[in-house]
């Protein structure tokens, strides 16, 4: 779910949020870090546990001890705390930018000035 629906909300909330308030966001880099935290994250977690769900798959159809498949496990296990810690980067990233956002001074409107000919 969070791969497909919290992405989208990222997306929307990055897009409306400066048009919404009238202010630019605090940094480009944090919006850049929030993007490929969350995106390499998700995609390493999607491989990660459809790879430990093959594996879990031949543990069973061979039947396996239930430890066996535990102890075949663990590597995956280990892989979806990284992944997981990376989503959860980006998401910090995201909510500082907004938060800093928010905090600083509203943006100032440019007015271009009419030209005369």
């Amino acid at each position: 779910m969070f791969g497909v629906f919290s992405m989208w909300m990222f997306g929307i909330m990055t897009y409306l949020l400066p048009r919404i308030y009238g202010r630019p966001w605090y940094s480009n880099k944090l919006l850049e870090w929030h993007f490929w935290l969350s995106a390499v994250g998700v995609f390493v977690m999607f491989l990660d546990l459809g790879l430990a769900g093959v594996f879990q798959g031949y543990y069973w159809s061979a039947m396996e001890p239930w430890d066996a498949m535990l102890r075949g496990s663990m590597p995956f296990w280990i892989t979806r705390v990284f992944a997981g810690l990376a989503m959860f980067g980006g998401f910090i990233c995201f909510c500082y930018n907004i938060f800093m956002t928010f905090s600083g001074a509203p943006a100032q409107a440019t007015r271009s000035a009419a030209a005369t000919a």
